[in-house]
């Protein structure tokens, strides 16, 4: 088990090459304030594979499986699609260089989701080592792209009661601050962003816990909201 994030992230890189799909995308997630001395980070990141990015119509439920008897929670996300390459560098980016790479603003749900239960229990580099605990990325009905950076409004159903609610910045900031915490974090990883790649910017209400059979509804000021249903998924063969 990694003990700090620099393991971590190396057991992502090894468990990313062995993957047999390409990443088409990364999830940010917080670092509890109470573990961000002890691992020298407030933010954490993991991949989005190809199968794992699932487009939805408003108006449409989307499908997303996970595993049967492992940890499954949804989250309302704000979601950046990139309009063009984005490639690292030595020296770090900011946030007013970010901007014109923004190619859409779309209300996103992440669905998280690991074979271990107790992965968010065990801490983040158990998190980071298992792709960022993440399943799959939902996305939803666009936002103008000002708005969208801009902090609204936004909450969770499941099953049509309110699950949470909240604003989609925080004491982290916002969906631009996230993504500046990942491309500079790529970056030291030699990586980069490429264009129509998602960046999911990290929970907006908190992480719902969800069972398989229900449905989840991600709700951003301004759009129609984006709508998912859980799934078991079917054992690799």
């Amino acid at each position: 088990m990694p003990t700090d994030l620099a393991q971590a992230y190396a057991v992502q890189e090894a468990a990313i090459a062995l993957w047999p799909e390409p990443v088409r995308g990364w999830k940010v997630a917080a670092i509890h304030p109470d573990l961000r001395q002890r691992f020298g980070a407030a933010r954490m990141a993991g991949p989005a594979f190809a199968g794992g990015v699932v487009p939805v119509t408003p108006g449409t439920v989307g499908e997303v499986a996970v595993i049967d008897g492992g940890f499954i929670a949804v989250e309302t996300e704000i979601g950046i699609v990139m309009g063009a390459d984005l490639p690292p560098r030595t020296r770090p980016w900011t946030r007013d260089e970010l901007v014109p790479f923004v190619g859409e603003v779309r209300v996103a749900m992440e669905i998280a989701g690991s074979p271990l239960p107790s992965i968010n229990e065990i801490g983040p580099p158990a998190i980071v080592s298992d792709f960022g605990n993440n399943t799959a990325i939902a996305l939803g009905a666009p936002l103008a792209i000002a708005q969208g950076l801009s902090d609204i409004e936004t909450a969770m159903l499941i099953d049509g009661e309110v699950a949470g609610r909240g604003r989609s910045h925080g004491p982290n900031g916002g969906p631009l601050d996230a993504l500046l915490f990942l491309v500079n974090h790529l970056a030291g990883r030699g990586r980069g962003l490429a264009k129509g790649e998602v960046v999911s910017a990290g929970a907006t209400t908190g992480v719902h816990p969800i069972a398989i059979g229900q449905g989840a509804e991600a709700v951003c000021a301004g759009a129609p909201p984006l709508s998912v249903r859980l799934v078991a998924r079917e054992p690799a063969r």
